[in-house]
Protein backbone atom coordinates (compact mmCIF):
# COMPACT_ATOMS: atom_id res chain seq x y z
CA UNK A 1 0.00 0.00 0.00
CA UNK A 2 2.81 2.42 0.88
CA UNK A 3 4.57 1.70 -2.44
CA UNK A 4 1.30 2.25 -4.33
CA UNK A 5 0.75 5.62 -2.64
CA UNK A 6 4.29 6.73 -3.42
CA UNK A 7 3.93 5.62 -7.05
CA UNK A 8 0.76 7.67 -7.53
CA UNK A 9 2.45 10.63 -5.84
CA UNK A 10 5.45 10.31 -8.10
CA UNK A 11 3.20 10.20 -11.19
CA UNK A 12 1.45 13.38 -10.06
CA UNK A 13 4.72 15.13 -9.24
CA UNK A 14 6.25 14.32 -12.61
CA UNK A 15 3.14 15.12 -14.63
CA UNK A 16 2.67 18.46 -12.92
CA UNK A 17 6.30 19.51 -13.01
CA UNK A 18 8.06 18.12 -16.09
CA UNK A 19 8.23 19.11 -19.74
CA UNK A 20 4.66 20.36 -20.12
CA UNK A 21 5.17 22.99 -17.43
CA UNK A 22 4.51 26.54 -18.69
CA UNK A 23 7.77 28.12 -19.87
CA UNK A 24 9.79 30.55 -17.72
CA UNK A 25 8.00 33.86 -17.41
CA UNK A 26 4.57 32.21 -17.74
CA UNK A 27 4.15 30.52 -14.38
CA UNK A 28 0.53 29.52 -13.89
CA UNK A 29 -0.88 31.31 -10.86
CA UNK A 30 -4.30 30.95 -9.30
CA UNK A 31 -6.08 34.24 -8.68
CA UNK A 32 -6.76 33.42 -5.03
CA UNK A 33 -4.37 34.50 -2.29
CA UNK A 34 -4.03 31.86 0.44
CA UNK A 35 -4.63 33.01 4.01
CA UNK A 36 -1.30 33.42 5.82
CA UNK A 37 0.00 34.66 9.13
CA UNK A 38 3.34 35.54 10.67
CA UNK A 39 4.18 33.76 13.91
CA UNK A 40 6.53 35.37 16.43
CA UNK A 41 8.33 33.03 18.83
CA UNK A 42 10.07 34.78 21.75
CA UNK A 43 13.73 33.77 21.82
CA UNK A 44 14.00 34.50 25.54
CA UNK A 45 10.84 32.53 26.30
CA UNK A 46 7.24 33.58 26.75
CA UNK A 47 3.95 33.65 24.85
CA UNK A 48 3.93 33.55 21.02
CA UNK A 49 2.22 36.21 18.91
CA UNK A 50 0.39 35.97 15.58
CA UNK A 51 0.42 38.89 13.11
CA UNK A 52 -1.91 39.40 10.19
CA UNK A 53 -0.40 39.84 6.75
CA UNK A 54 0.48 41.96 4.98
CA UNK A 55 0.48 44.92 7.44
CA UNK A 56 1.67 42.97 10.48
CA UNK A 57 -1.31 43.86 12.67
CA UNK A 58 -1.52 41.90 15.94
CA UNK A 59 -4.15 39.16 15.53
CA UNK A 60 -6.57 38.10 18.22
CA UNK A 61 -5.47 34.59 19.16
CA UNK A 62 -5.68 32.31 22.15
CA UNK A 63 -2.39 32.26 24.08
CA UNK A 64 -2.63 29.53 26.69
CA UNK A 65 1.02 28.47 26.88
CA UNK A 66 4.53 29.90 27.01
CA UNK A 67 7.77 28.81 25.39
CA UNK A 68 10.98 28.15 27.27
CA UNK A 69 14.03 30.01 25.87
CA UNK A 70 14.46 29.09 22.18
CA UNK A 71 17.40 28.88 19.78
CA UNK A 72 15.80 28.22 16.39
CA UNK A 73 12.45 27.72 14.67
CA UNK A 74 12.12 24.46 12.71
CA UNK A 75 8.80 24.63 10.85
CA UNK A 76 5.10 23.80 10.90
CA UNK A 77 3.08 20.64 10.35
CA UNK A 78 -0.18 22.26 9.21
CA UNK A 79 -1.99 18.94 8.95
CA UNK A 80 -1.59 18.49 12.70
CA UNK A 81 -1.61 22.27 13.39
CA UNK A 82 1.75 22.07 15.19
CA UNK A 83 4.80 24.37 15.04
CA UNK A 84 8.20 22.96 16.05
CA UNK A 85 11.17 24.85 17.49
CA UNK A 86 14.51 24.14 19.19
CA UNK A 87 14.68 24.93 22.87
CA UNK A 88 17.86 26.58 24.15
CA UNK A 89 18.50 23.39 26.18
CA UNK A 90 18.47 21.21 23.02
CA UNK A 91 14.91 19.98 23.36
CA UNK A 92 12.11 19.94 20.78
CA UNK A 93 9.30 22.32 21.69
CA UNK A 94 5.92 22.19 19.94
CA UNK A 95 3.14 24.78 19.78
CA UNK A 96 -0.43 23.61 19.18
CA UNK A 97 -2.04 26.20 16.90
CA UNK A 98 -5.55 25.05 17.83
CA UNK A 99 -5.33 25.78 21.56
CA UNK A 100 -2.07 27.69 22.01
CA UNK A 101 -0.55 25.06 24.30
CA UNK A 102 3.20 24.41 24.36
CA UNK A 103 4.74 20.97 24.86
CA UNK A 104 8.30 19.58 24.99
CA UNK A 105 9.02 16.27 23.23
CA UNK A 106 12.67 15.19 23.17
CA UNK A 107 15.90 16.26 24.87
CA UNK A 108 19.53 16.11 23.81
CA UNK A 109 18.64 16.95 20.21
CA UNK A 110 21.46 18.27 18.02
CA UNK A 111 19.71 18.51 14.67
CA UNK A 112 16.19 18.38 13.20
CA UNK A 113 14.46 18.65 9.85
CA UNK A 114 10.77 18.73 8.95
CA UNK A 115 9.76 16.46 6.07
CA UNK A 116 7.26 17.39 3.33
CA UNK A 117 4.50 15.35 4.99
CA UNK A 118 4.94 17.01 8.39
CA UNK A 119 7.12 14.27 9.91
CA UNK A 120 9.89 15.71 12.10
CA UNK A 121 13.26 13.92 12.11
CA UNK A 122 15.72 14.55 14.94
CA UNK A 123 19.30 13.47 15.71
CA UNK A 124 20.58 13.31 19.29
CA UNK A 125 24.06 13.43 20.87
CA UNK A 126 24.69 9.75 20.10
CA UNK A 127 23.53 10.13 16.44
CA UNK A 128 20.33 8.18 17.06
CA UNK A 129 17.43 9.29 14.87
CA UNK A 130 13.86 9.76 16.07
CA UNK A 131 10.79 10.88 14.18
CA UNK A 132 7.69 12.67 15.43
CA UNK A 133 4.66 11.74 13.34
CA UNK A 134 1.15 12.75 14.37
CA UNK A 135 2.63 14.11 17.60
CA UNK A 136 4.09 10.70 18.54
CA UNK A 137 7.91 10.25 18.85
CA UNK A 138 9.46 7.01 17.55
CA UNK A 139 13.14 6.08 17.68
CA UNK A 140 14.87 4.37 14.73
CA UNK A 141 16.69 1.12 15.45
CA UNK A 142 19.80 2.15 13.48
CA UNK A 143 21.83 5.28 14.02
CA UNK A 144 23.89 7.49 11.78
CA UNK A 145 27.64 6.76 11.49
CA UNK A 146 28.50 10.35 12.44
CA UNK A 147 27.14 13.82 13.05
CA UNK A 148 25.20 14.91 9.93
CA UNK A 149 26.17 18.09 8.13
CA UNK A 150 22.81 18.35 6.33
CA UNK A 151 19.49 16.47 6.54
CA UNK A 152 16.46 16.16 4.26
CA UNK A 153 13.07 14.51 4.82
CA UNK A 154 11.17 12.51 2.20
CA UNK A 155 7.61 11.36 1.55
CA UNK A 156 8.61 7.75 2.22
CA UNK A 157 9.28 8.03 5.98
CA UNK A 158 13.00 8.18 5.25
CA UNK A 159 15.71 10.53 6.43
CA UNK A 160 18.49 11.59 4.07
CA UNK A 161 21.62 12.72 5.90
CA UNK A 162 25.00 13.85 4.57
CA UNK A 163 27.69 12.70 6.97
CA UNK A 164 31.24 14.04 6.46
CA UNK A 165 34.31 11.88 6.94
CA UNK A 166 37.11 10.66 4.71
CA UNK A 167 34.55 11.40 2.01
CA UNK A 168 30.98 12.66 2.27
CA UNK A 169 28.34 9.94 2.52
CA UNK A 170 24.64 10.29 1.82
CA UNK A 171 22.85 8.06 4.31
CA UNK A 172 19.28 6.85 3.75
CA UNK A 173 17.74 5.76 7.03
CA UNK A 174 14.27 4.43 7.84
CA UNK A 175 12.58 2.18 10.37
CA UNK A 176 11.81 -0.73 8.05
CA UNK A 177 14.77 -0.92 5.65
CA UNK A 178 18.54 -1.41 6.01
CA UNK A 179 20.72 1.71 5.99
CA UNK A 180 21.98 2.71 2.54
CA UNK A 181 25.17 4.67 1.85
CA UNK A 182 26.25 6.58 -1.25
CA UNK A 183 29.53 8.48 -1.64
CA UNK A 184 29.13 12.15 -2.58
CA UNK A 185 31.65 14.91 -3.32
CA UNK A 186 32.14 17.88 -1.03
CA UNK A 187 30.07 20.99 -1.62
CA UNK A 188 26.81 22.70 -0.74
CA UNK A 189 23.87 20.28 -1.02
CA UNK A 190 20.13 20.71 -1.51
CA UNK A 191 17.14 18.43 -2.04
CA UNK A 192 13.75 18.79 -3.65
CA UNK A 193 10.72 19.43 -1.46
CA UNK A 194 9.84 15.73 -1.69
CA UNK A 195 13.38 14.47 -1.11
CA UNK A 196 13.44 12.52 -4.37
CA UNK A 197 16.55 14.23 -5.79
CA UNK A 198 19.70 15.56 -4.08
CA UNK A 199 22.09 18.03 -5.74
CA UNK A 200 25.64 18.93 -4.71
CA UNK A 201 27.47 22.02 -6.00
CA UNK A 202 30.86 20.35 -6.30
CA UNK A 203 33.02 23.13 -7.79
CA UNK A 204 33.54 21.79 -11.33
CA UNK A 205 30.25 19.90 -11.48
CA UNK A 206 26.69 19.76 -10.25
CA UNK A 207 26.32 16.20 -8.96
CA UNK A 208 22.79 14.72 -8.78
CA UNK A 209 21.63 11.70 -6.81
CA UNK A 210 18.32 10.13 -7.86
CA UNK A 211 17.64 6.83 -6.04
CA UNK A 212 14.98 5.88 -8.62
CA UNK A 213 17.37 6.23 -11.58
CA UNK A 214 19.95 3.85 -13.01
CA UNK A 215 22.64 4.93 -12.49
CA UNK A 216 21.61 6.86 -9.38
CA UNK A 217 24.48 9.36 -9.69
CA UNK A 218 25.09 11.72 -12.59
CA UNK A 219 26.93 15.02 -13.00
CA UNK A 220 26.66 18.21 -15.03
CA UNK A 221 29.93 19.95 -15.89
CA UNK A 222 30.05 23.53 -14.52
CA UNK A 223 32.49 26.34 -15.27
CA UNK A 224 33.58 29.09 -12.87
CA UNK A 225 33.24 27.11 -9.62
CA UNK A 226 29.76 25.97 -8.55
CA UNK A 227 29.07 27.15 -4.98
CA UNK A 228 25.38 27.01 -3.94
CA UNK A 229 22.33 25.23 -5.32
CA UNK A 230 18.60 25.41 -4.56
CA UNK A 231 15.62 23.67 -6.18
CA UNK A 232 12.47 25.31 -7.48
CA UNK A 233 9.28 24.67 -5.49
CA UNK A 234 8.25 21.79 -7.76
CA UNK A 235 11.78 20.41 -7.95
CA UNK A 236 12.02 20.47 -11.75
CA UNK A 237 14.54 23.33 -11.90
CA UNK A 238 17.78 24.07 -10.08
CA UNK A 239 19.36 27.47 -9.43
CA UNK A 240 23.14 27.43 -9.17
CA UNK A 241 25.49 30.20 -8.05
CA UNK A 242 29.14 30.41 -9.09
CA UNK A 243 32.22 32.45 -8.26
CA UNK A 244 31.90 34.25 -11.59
CA UNK A 245 29.15 34.77 -14.10
CA UNK A 246 25.36 34.84 -13.86
CA UNK A 247 23.15 32.55 -11.82
CA UNK A 248 22.27 29.39 -13.79
CA UNK A 249 18.77 27.95 -14.07
CA UNK A 250 19.06 24.26 -14.98
CA UNK A 251 16.37 21.82 -16.09
CA UNK A 252 16.26 18.75 -13.85
CA UNK A 253 15.22 16.37 -16.62
CA UNK A 254 17.44 17.48 -19.49
CA UNK A 255 20.41 18.76 -17.44
CA UNK A 256 20.44 21.81 -19.75
CA UNK A 257 20.79 25.46 -18.75
CA UNK A 258 17.39 27.08 -19.35
CA UNK A 259 18.58 30.63 -18.81
CA UNK A 260 21.16 32.78 -17.08
CA UNK A 261 20.13 35.35 -14.46
CA UNK A 262 22.36 38.41 -14.21
CA UNK A 263 23.12 39.72 -10.71
CA UNK A 264 24.84 42.92 -9.49
CA UNK A 265 27.83 40.99 -8.14
CA UNK A 266 29.03 37.70 -6.74
CA UNK A 267 26.23 35.71 -5.05
CA UNK A 268 26.51 33.84 -1.77
CA UNK A 269 23.62 32.05 -0.05
CA UNK A 270 20.41 31.31 -1.95
CA UNK A 271 16.95 31.14 -0.35
CA UNK A 272 13.68 30.44 -2.17
CA UNK A 273 10.20 31.42 -1.00
CA UNK A 274 7.58 28.74 -0.31
CA UNK A 275 5.61 29.15 -3.52
CA UNK A 276 8.52 29.41 -5.95
CA UNK A 277 8.03 32.96 -7.21
CA UNK A 278 10.94 34.71 -5.47
CA UNK A 279 14.60 33.90 -4.96
CA UNK A 280 16.56 35.75 -2.27
CA UNK A 281 20.31 36.02 -2.81
CA UNK A 282 22.83 37.04 -0.19
CA UNK A 283 25.74 38.86 -1.83
CA UNK A 284 29.24 37.91 -0.72
CA UNK A 285 30.39 41.51 -0.29
CA UNK A 286 27.53 43.12 1.69
CA UNK A 287 24.84 42.62 4.35
CA UNK A 288 21.89 42.85 2.01
CA UNK A 289 19.48 40.79 -0.07
CA UNK A 290 19.10 40.72 -3.86
CA UNK A 291 15.61 39.77 -4.97
CA UNK A 292 15.06 37.75 -8.16
CA UNK A 293 11.62 37.34 -9.74
CA UNK A 294 11.68 33.72 -10.96
CA UNK A 295 8.63 34.23 -13.17
CA UNK A 296 10.74 36.52 -15.36
CA UNK A 297 14.23 35.37 -14.41
CA UNK A 298 15.35 38.89 -13.53
CA UNK A 299 16.98 40.62 -10.60
CA UNK A 300 14.51 43.31 -9.47
CA UNK A 301 15.71 45.05 -6.28
CA UNK A 302 17.96 44.97 -3.24
CA UNK A 303 17.64 45.94 0.43
CA UNK A 304 20.12 46.34 3.27
CA UNK A 305 19.45 43.64 5.88
CA UNK A 306 21.01 41.11 8.18
CA UNK A 307 20.65 37.40 7.41
CA UNK A 308 19.50 34.89 10.04
CA UNK A 309 18.11 31.35 9.92
CA UNK A 310 14.57 32.70 9.48
CA UNK A 311 15.02 36.11 7.77
CA UNK A 312 14.85 37.46 5.13
CA UNK A 313 11.83 35.55 3.86
CA UNK A 314 8.66 36.03 1.84
CA UNK A 315 5.45 35.52 3.80
CA UNK A 316 2.33 34.54 1.90
CA UNK A 317 2.91 35.23 -1.78
CA UNK A 318 4.22 38.78 -1.80
CA UNK A 319 5.22 40.12 1.62
CA UNK A 320 8.98 40.48 1.97
CA UNK A 321 10.12 40.40 5.61
CA UNK A 322 13.49 41.87 6.54
CA UNK A 323 15.45 42.66 9.67
CA UNK A 324 16.46 46.32 9.90
CA UNK A 325 18.52 46.94 13.02
CA UNK A 326 16.31 45.90 15.93
CA UNK A 327 13.09 45.95 13.92
CA UNK A 328 11.16 43.76 11.46
CA UNK A 329 9.91 45.49 8.29
CA UNK A 330 7.46 44.24 5.64
CA UNK A 331 7.42 45.29 1.97
CA UNK A 332 4.70 44.73 -0.63
CA UNK A 333 6.18 42.94 -3.65
CA UNK A 334 2.94 43.29 -5.61
CA UNK A 335 3.07 47.08 -5.63
CA UNK A 336 5.26 49.33 -7.73
CA UNK A 337 8.48 50.39 -6.00
CA UNK A 338 7.84 47.79 -3.23
CA UNK A 339 6.54 50.14 -0.48
CA UNK A 340 6.92 49.45 3.24
CA UNK A 341 3.59 48.22 4.62
CA UNK A 342 4.39 46.94 8.12
CA UNK A 343 6.82 47.53 10.96
CA UNK A 344 7.43 45.73 14.27
CA UNK A 345 9.76 47.51 16.66
CA UNK A 346 12.19 45.38 18.63
CA UNK A 347 11.28 42.22 16.71
CA UNK A 348 14.78 41.33 15.56
CA UNK A 349 15.64 39.56 18.81
CA UNK A 350 12.90 36.93 18.30
CA UNK A 351 12.23 34.06 15.86
CA UNK A 352 9.79 34.34 12.93
CA UNK A 353 7.80 31.83 10.90
CA UNK A 354 5.33 32.59 8.08
CA UNK A 355 2.59 29.94 7.98
CA UNK A 356 -0.35 29.27 5.64
CA UNK A 357 -2.80 29.43 8.53
CA UNK A 358 -4.90 32.05 10.30
CA UNK A 359 -6.42 32.04 13.81
CA UNK A 360 -9.87 31.89 12.22
CA UNK A 361 -8.95 28.43 10.86
CA UNK A 362 -8.44 27.05 7.38
CA UNK A 363 -5.86 27.45 4.69
CA UNK A 364 -6.24 27.49 0.95
CA UNK A 365 -3.92 26.68 -1.90
CA UNK A 366 -2.03 28.80 -4.35
CA UNK A 367 -0.21 27.13 -7.17
CA UNK A 368 3.01 28.60 -8.46
CA UNK A 369 5.96 27.05 -10.24
CA UNK A 370 3.78 23.95 -10.61
CA UNK A 371 3.71 22.93 -6.96
CA UNK A 372 0.58 22.25 -4.90
CA UNK A 373 0.70 23.16 -1.21
CA UNK A 374 -1.38 21.67 1.62
CA UNK A 375 -4.73 23.36 2.14
CA UNK A 376 -7.74 22.77 4.38
CA UNK A 377 -11.22 24.12 3.83
CA UNK A 378 -14.26 24.16 6.10
CA UNK A 379 -16.88 25.16 3.50
CA UNK A 380 -20.36 23.58 3.41
CA UNK A 381 -20.52 20.21 1.67
CA UNK A 382 -21.48 20.29 -2.04
CA UNK A 383 -19.70 18.66 -4.96
CA UNK A 384 -16.27 17.72 -3.63
CA UNK A 385 -13.09 17.52 -5.72
CA UNK A 386 -9.37 17.12 -5.12
CA UNK A 387 -7.63 20.00 -6.91
CA UNK A 388 -4.13 19.10 -8.12
CA UNK A 389 -3.36 22.15 -10.26
CA UNK A 390 -4.72 25.42 -11.61
CA UNK A 391 -3.74 27.41 -14.67
CA UNK A 392 -4.79 30.39 -16.75
CA UNK A 393 -3.91 28.32 -19.84
CA UNK A 394 -6.85 26.03 -20.83
CA UNK A 395 -4.74 23.96 -23.25
CA UNK A 396 -2.15 23.23 -20.56
CA UNK A 397 -4.87 22.29 -18.06
CA UNK A 398 -6.55 19.91 -20.54
CA UNK A 399 -3.22 18.32 -21.40
CA UNK A 400 -2.45 17.69 -17.73
CA UNK A 401 -5.91 16.22 -17.12
CA UNK A 402 -5.46 13.83 -20.07
CA UNK A 403 -2.12 12.65 -18.71
CA UNK A 404 -3.66 12.05 -15.29
CA UNK A 405 -6.41 10.00 -16.96
CA UNK A 406 -3.76 7.92 -18.70
CA UNK A 407 -2.29 7.26 -15.26
CA UNK A 408 -5.64 5.79 -14.17
CA UNK A 409 -6.97 8.82 -12.29
CA UNK A 410 -10.47 10.30 -12.63
CA UNK A 411 -9.29 13.73 -13.74
CA UNK A 412 -11.10 16.61 -15.42
CA UNK A 413 -10.90 20.37 -15.91
CA UNK A 414 -13.37 22.73 -14.21
CA UNK A 415 -13.84 25.83 -16.31
CA UNK A 416 -13.67 29.17 -14.49
CA UNK A 417 -17.03 30.60 -13.40
CA UNK A 418 -15.76 34.18 -13.77
CA UNK A 419 -13.34 36.01 -16.03
CA UNK A 420 -9.83 35.86 -14.64
CA UNK A 421 -10.45 32.71 -12.57
CA UNK A 422 -8.15 29.75 -13.27
CA UNK A 423 -8.88 26.46 -15.02
CA UNK A 424 -8.78 23.88 -12.24
CA UNK A 425 -7.44 20.36 -12.83
CA UNK A 426 -9.32 18.14 -10.37
CA UNK A 427 -9.92 14.52 -9.39
CA UNK A 428 -13.46 13.40 -8.60
CA UNK A 429 -16.17 14.36 -7.80
CA UNK A 430 -16.63 12.51 -4.53
CA UNK A 431 -19.83 12.00 -2.55
CA UNK A 432 -18.47 13.56 0.65
CA UNK A 433 -15.58 15.53 2.06
CA UNK A 434 -14.51 12.51 4.13
CA UNK A 435 -14.31 10.30 1.04
CA UNK A 436 -12.33 12.94 -0.84
CA UNK A 437 -9.86 13.34 2.02
CA UNK A 438 -9.40 9.56 2.27
CA UNK A 439 -8.64 9.37 -1.46
CA UNK A 440 -6.38 12.40 -1.26
CA UNK A 441 -4.22 10.76 1.39
CA UNK A 442 -3.53 7.91 -1.05
CA UNK A 443 -1.92 10.29 -3.53
CA UNK A 444 1.31 10.50 -1.55
CA UNK A 445 1.46 14.30 -1.88
CA UNK A 446 -0.42 17.33 -0.51
CA UNK A 447 -3.89 18.01 -1.89
CA UNK A 448 -6.60 20.65 -1.84
CA UNK A 449 -10.30 20.03 -1.18
CA UNK A 450 -12.30 22.13 -3.68
CA UNK A 451 -16.08 22.63 -3.52
CA UNK A 452 -17.28 24.87 -6.37
CA UNK A 453 -20.69 25.70 -4.90
CA UNK A 454 -19.13 26.98 -1.68
CA UNK A 455 -16.67 29.41 -3.29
Amino acid sequence: MQQSRLLIGAVLALLISCKDTPPPGDLALSNATPPASLLRLPRAGGAPTVYRLPRLADAEWLKSGEFPPLSQVIGADLDQRVVFAFGADNQIVALDLENGKVRSYLTGVRGAILGPDGVLYTVDDSNHVSQIARRTPTRFASRLPGKPREMFGTLGDQLLAIVPGSGNQLITLSQDEPMRKVALPSGHAAATMWGDLVAVAADTALVLYDPAADPALRSIAIKDHAREVVFSASGHRMYLSRDRGPLLEIDRFTDKVIREIELPGRPGALRRDTYGRWLMVRPVAADSVWLVDLSTGRYVADWQTDWTNDLPTVAGTSTLLLQHGNDIVAYNLDAQDWPEIGHIKGGATDLWLPIAWTPEGGTRVIRTDSVVQVAVDSSPVSRVFLQVSSSQNPDWAEDLANKLKEAGLNASVLKPPHDGDPYRVVLGPYDSRETAEAEGKKLGRPFFIYQPESQ
